[in-house]
């Protein structure tokens, strides 16, 4: 029985060492070889003279003979660590090695296995080289996208000036047609050669953010006068809900911030055929030096899946092949946006679902000056709501104007059978704009009205429309109390998400708490 266990013993270590891919060596306590595997052999370059070298040749960093007694270095002893071993030529190699020792009063018999680390580290070299030639090849490249958006740049502003010269000459109506195409394509190429520019100091960590005073209403202002022409020629809506609270001046740069807004305005347009575009700011958090701004562009457009929103940011990306062929672009828009956005240290969110539409929100962190001119803010915040409803009237008379546009309808016969009286949502959101606060009659009954129609667009699964009467509950609320104020944005975000539960739970909430604070009955 003691013979078939030696036996069985002697085979299993015969089978470990004979093939095994890692060095074996065994010693005794005088640092002699007593015996290794045809691995150890081959890479150490030895023959049967290996059993007259000393451990401590091969591994000298680990093992060491100090007068006449074997050390092991306790950094390798029963623990796997980088060293190298020495070939019989005196050349070497890494290697991760364990020693492993069995002592008793009388003999000593240790183990040394080592993994070869000369693939690997020849592996880390290349991919070294590898990531060097790419970065080399990826500055190569930026620099001549750069380059050649230059070059670009300079006939196409030779072939504006002309145009601008051709314009102030007596054209036919054909001609002046033909001129027109002619400058939109240049105003097309403009754009894509800046989309390049801003991309190539992006890849190239050389993009400086300004840091200039700038008023956040008129650079509001400016965003809809830019493109309002598009949106009224479409025959859309636009909603434009500004909060009060944010400060009439702000620290930051005012040129990437229109950039960004008017990328996300632009593809809004560009996506939409029916329905309305709605734009809302609001102030989340304010210390005395810093603002942080929470922005939302939503749309009724054609939307996006949710296994291609994850393309939506990345650079040259479309959703598909079909979306550059019928709308253009180049797919850095959003991917320009995205980086200037945590530029600002903030952060960009995209909800869309296919045929449906899409929300874009963001939020940005921007600089207080530190003298506000307050009676500046009042005045301009009186002009931007005055404008914004002059501008409200002119665009509901260019839709109705414009043979395409349409309104849809999803459950108007039943909010006529609950005997609820037509609502114009966009006028009760410049009305709450301009209200004054003694006002309380319209505000209720309009606050009524709004609920039980948000209500029935619920439990109808009518989540556009329902949409649409949140954002109005949350204008008809008096905008200085931060507590409706916050419960009126999460009921509008849990509508968007189209959360049925929530959405119910959150209208009812707030019916309590405006009673409780305005004294409305709800």
């Amino acid at each position: 029985m003691i013979k078939q266990r030696t036996l069985q013993t002697s085979l299993k270590h015969r089978l470990l060492t004979e093939h095994s891919q890692e060095i074996i060596i065994f010693f005794n306590q005088y640092g002699n070889i007593i015996e290794c595997n045809q691995v150890a052999i081959d890479l150490l370059d030895y023959k049967e003279d290996i059993y007259q070298t000393p451990i401590t040749e091969i591994f000298r960093k680990a093992v060491k003979n100090v007068n006449n007694q074997l050390v092991i270095h306790e950094k390798y002893r029963d623990k796997l660590a980088e060293t190298v071993a020495y070939r019989k030529n005196q050349t070497c190699f890494n290697v991760y090695l364990r020693v492993t020792v069995n002592q008793s009063k009388r003999n000593l018999i240790g183990a040394c296995i080592a993994i070869d680390l000369t693939s690997k580290k020849n592996l880390i070299h290349e991919l070294k080289r590898t990531k060097n030639e790419l970065k080399l090849l990826r500055q190569t490249k930026n620099e001549f996208v750069a380059n050649i958006s230059h070059e670009l740049r300079t006939p196409l502003n030779g072939v504006m000036g002309l145009i601008e010269n051709l314009m102030e000459t007596e054209l036919s109506p054909k001609q002046v047609e033909t001129v027109n195409i002619i400058h939109r394509c240049c105003i097309n190429m403009n754009t894509t050669i800046n989309d390049l520019l801003d991309y190539t100091k992006i890849a190239s960590n050389k993009l400086i953010l300004e840091q200039r005073v700038f008023c956040i209403r008129k650079l509001i202002d400016h965003i809809v006068n830019f493109n309002i022409n598009r949106i009224t020629q479409k025959g859309l809506k636009l909603l434009v809900n500004v909060a009060d609270g944010i400060p009439y001046r702000v620290i930051g740069d005012e040129y990437r911030l229109t950039q960004i807004l008017n990328n996300l305005f632009s593809n809004a347009i560009k996506f939409t055929s029916v329905g309305h575009i709605a734009f809302e700011i609001v102030k989340t958090e304010q210390t005395e030096h810093e603002v942080e701004l929470f922005f939302m562009i939503i749309d009724t457009g054609i939307g996006i899946s949710l296994e291609d929103k994850d393309k939506l940011f990345q650079s040259f990306s479309q959703i598909d092949g079909s979306i550059t062929r019928r709308f253009g672009g180049t797919g850095l828009g959003l991917s320009i946006s995205k980086r200037l956005i945590e530029a600002m240290h903030g952060t960009i969110t995209a909800e869309s679902e296919k045929n449906k539409g899409s929300n874009f929100s963001f939020s940005i962190r921007l600089g207080i000056p530190k003298e506000t001119e307050q009676a500046g803010e009042v005045n301009e915040s009186n002009y931007l709501a005055d404008d914004l409803h002059a501008k409200e009237k002119t665009f509901s008379n260019k839709a109705e104007e414009t043979s395409n546009f349409k309104e849809i309808d999803y459950i108007g016969e039943l909010l006529e059978k609950a005997n609820i009286p037509p609502l114009t949502l966009q006028n009760l959101n410049f009305q709450a704009t301009s209200r004054k606060a003694t006002d309380t009659k319209l505000d209720s009954k309009g606050m009524l009205d709004m609920m039980d129609r948000l209500m029935i667009c619920i439990e109808m699964g009518s989540w556009l429309k329902a949409e649409n009467f949140a954002i109005g509950i949350k204008a008809l609320l008096p905008k200085d109390n931060k507590e409706l104020m916050n419960m009126a944005l999460r009921l509008v975000l849990t509508v968007r998400k189209e959360d049925h539960d929530n959405s119910l739970l959150n209208l009812d909430e707030l019916r309590v708490r405006v009673d409780e604070v305005i004294g409305w009955k709800i």
